[in-house]
């Protein structure tokens, strides 16, 4: 019996360690206003959001940047909340590292400063979308300046409606969406168990943390 009190010790060392890791782990940033429209859920109401606005590889923003300036935003908020929200603590380092790389693929596109925070950029973001509705270009053009966006101004508004084939971003949204739901759905706090359904890939059933390797990242 006395053997067994060291590991059982450890055990018991274990489980407090992730009670502690569950009580420190921080809730999600609140979504911006604008960013989604009033619900429950934000985070899973902007997950949904983004998926659908990168559908196949973001082909339905060509021509529409205010839609573009959205989206973007969304994908930030996404990327930075979904590894801290205690609901889904295994997606962030599958998931969660799926959406950063489709944030530094929209960033690079656009022209976004690689280092800038988060919530600058969906600020930003935000504000020119709601500026592009109104009919006000000049003073989206006026919000997206150096150093966070180059090269800004007009030029930079006009990429907005051009961003291109946006592989990752339609692949990381498109399984952050059946992730959350696969999780909500099973009780599992994140699965990475999962149907892979983006840019044209097929359906198949596999690990999500190896499914991204086609698209050349």
């Amino acid at each position: 019996m006395r053997r067994g009190r060291p590991l059982l010790a450890l055990l018991l060392l274990a489980g407090c360690g992730e009670l502690a890791a569950e009580v420190r782990r921080a809730p999600p940033p609140a979504p911006l206003p604008g960013l989604v429209g009033e619900t429950a859920d934000p985070l899973m109401a902007t997950v949904n959001a983004a998926a659908e606005a990168f559908a196949d590889r973001g082909a339905g923003l060509a021509g529409h940047p205010a839609a573009a300036a959205q989206a973007i935003a969304q994908l930030e908020y996404i990327a930075l909340s979904l590894g801290t929200d205690a609901r889904y603590p295994q997606l962030a380092q599958s998931v969660g590292r799926e959406l950063l790389l489709a944030r530094d693929e929209l960033r690079n596109a656009l022209g976004i400063m690689a280092a800038a925070p988060a919530q600058t950029v969906m600020r930003t973001m935000l504000g020119v979308a709601a500026d592009l509705r109104a009919g006000r270009t000049a003073a989206a053009a006026a919000a997206m300046t150096p150093p966070l966006i180059r090269p800004g101004g007009a030029e930079s508004v006009a990429r907005l409606g051009e961003l291109g084939p946006l592989v990752q971003a339609s692949n990381a949204t498109a399984f952050a969406r059946e992730a959350v739901a696969r999780a909500e759905a099973l009780g599992t706090g994140g699965s990475t168990r999962m149907v892979e359904s983006g840019a044209g890939l097929g359906q198949r059933t596999g690990n999500f943390e190896g499914a991204i390797s086609s698209v050349g990242y």
